[in-house]
């Protein structure tokens, strides 16, 4: 029953022609990852996650990470997966957990299980640094809705509350 509820999607084919409707624009080239930014996107991480295949947790990468000789060879990483515009194998291999949800009736449905996902550490950092550079440019470009509050840097409730406020 799980299997058919969580990989039911694996065997269907993708039309990728919705795409040729979108017009194509100048790509930029990115600048080069910082120290700054890969210490920010690790600061984010919390200790306690459960580790990916590769086995190494967030507590573990940031007392590597700690020394500067093993940082900057981990930024010379991720730049280069930029410039050669490649994602290795290994960032996308993953370990897949279901766990039943506390307190349910009965558990032979797929509602009543939450299904994690467990990625690479390495890959995951790279990946939190990019998504904090596409989330800056989709707001300096206005790319995301105004009222897009949620999981967006620099808004809080109190936005929301504003926004609900002058609604109302």
């Amino acid at each position: 029953m799980l299997h058919q509820s969580y990989n039911t999607a694996a065997n269907y084919s993708v039309d990728f022609s919705v795409l040729d409707e979108v017009l194509s624009q100048a790509t930029c080239s990115w600048v080069p990852f910082s120290l700054l930014e890969m210490q920010e996107a690790l600061k984010a991480c919390s200790n306690v996650s459960a580790p990916g295949p590769n086995h190494i947790t967030w507590q573990y990468l940031k007392v590597i990470l700690a020394n500067n000789t093993y940082a900057v060879d981990i930024l010379s990483l991720a730049n280069t997966c930029l410039v050669l515009h490649h994602w290795p194998r290994h960032f996308k291999e993953l370990v897949s957990v279901i766990i039943p949800k506390p307190g349910k009736p009965a558990y032979d449905t797929s509602k009543a299980f939450r299904p994690i996902i467990l990625l690479n550490t390495l890959g995951k950092l790279i990946k939190k640094m990019i998504a904090r550079r596409l989330q800056f440019d989709a707001v300096k470009y206005g790319i995301l809705h105004s009222n897009q509050l949620g999981d967006v840097a620099q808004q809080s409730t109190e936005d929301a509350g504003v926004f609900l406020t002058h609604f109302v």
